[in-house]
C-alpha cells in the first residue's frame, strides 16, 4: 500500500476522474462469506525473474515483472504461513502447457511443462496440503475443476494473490464473482510488469468486480476476526458473516 489512505491508482486519476468518484464508490465492498480459501496464480519462476529491472532480464524471463513480484513475496509468504496455520484451504494455479496439448512450444513457450521455469518458485513453494490447479487461459475457473474443489471445501470466498494483476489476478475474479463467489484481491500481494496496468486493474476490480484490501485486512479474514476486518477496510459492511 502507498502512504495512509491513499490507493495505488489514485497518481493515474485525473481531475476529472475525481469529480466523478467524489460521489462514492460504484459498488459496496463485499467482505467474505463463511468460508475463505487462499488462491495463489501463477507465482512461477518465468514470471518472478530476477530482483532487477525488467527491462535487464529479458533475454532469460521475458515476461518476469522483476522487482515488482519480489516486493509482493514477502506479503504472500506472511499470508500463506498464516492461512496454513489456520487451517484455511491453499489453492496454487499452475499456467502450464504440457506436450500432449500440442501449444507446449506454440502457445506455452517458457510456460511449458519441459522448462525449468514454469515451476512454482521456491519462495512460495507448496506445503504438502496445498491443492495444485493447471491451466491454460487467464482465468483460474476457466476449463478447470476449480468450482468442482470449492464446492467439495464448502468455499465460498477467496483471498487472490499472484500474477499478474491486469491478466490472470483479474480474469480469475471477474469469473469467481459471476459465479457468485465472493473475491478479495491483496493488493501489496500481486503484481504486474507494468505499474499502469497494476493500478487500473486494481481500481477497476474495486470499483466494478470484487474487494481490493490491505494485507492487514486479509489476515483479519484468515484469522476470523470481523472486528479487525471493519478497521482495516473501513468500507466494508458491518454486518458480513465470518467464521
Amino acid at each position: 500500500m502507498e502512504e495512509q489512505g491513499a490507493r495505488v491508482w489514485d497518481r493515474f486519476l485525473t481531475e476529472d476522474d475525481t469529480k466523478v468518484l467524489a460521489g462514492g464508490n460504484l459498488r459496496k465492498a463485499q467482505g467474505p462469506g463463511r468460508k475463505t480459501a487462499l488462491l495463489s496464480i501463477d507465482m512461477q519462476i518465468t514470471a518472478i525473474g530476477d530482483d532487477m529491472p525488467i527491462y535487464e532480464q529479458r533475454d532469460r524471463y521475458p515476461g518476469a515483472c522483476g522487482p515488482h513480484a519480489w516486493a509482493a513475496i514477502p506479503v504472500q509468504q506472511r499470508l500463506l504461513a498464516a492461512a496454513r496455520g489456520s487451517g484455511m484451504p491453499v489453492i496454487y494455479s499452475k499456467h502450464v502447457f504440457h506436450s500432449y496439448t500440442g501449444l507446449e512450444k506454440s502457445a506455452g513457450g517458457v510456460f511449458a511443462a519441459s522448462d525449468p521455469r514454469s515451476e512454482i518458485a521456491p519462495e512460495v513453494a507448496m506445503a504438502p496440503s496445498d491443492i495444485l490447479l493447471e491451466k491454460q487461459t487467464p482465468s483460474c475457473f476457466a476449463f478447470t475443476n476449480l468450482h468442482l474443489i470449492l464446492q467439495e471445501l464448502g468455499v465460498d470466498s477467496l483471498l487472490l494473490i499472484g500474477n499478474s494483476t491486469s491478466g490472470c489476478v483479474r480474469a480469475t475474479a471477474v469469473d469467481g464473482s459471476a459465479m457468485g463467489y465472493r473475491v478479495m484481491v491483496i493488493e501489496d500481494g500481486v503484481f504486474d510488469r507494468i505499474e499502469m496496468s497494476h493500478a487500473a486493474a486494481l481500481f477497476d476490480m474495486q470499483f466494478k468486480i470484487c474487494d481490493v484490501i490491505t494485507e492487514s485486512a486479509a489476515m483479519a479474514v484468515i484469522a476470523g476476526d470481523s472486528g479487525a476486518y471493519a478497521k482495516a477496510a473501513p468500507e466494508a459492511e458491518s454486518s458480513l458473516a465470518m467464521v
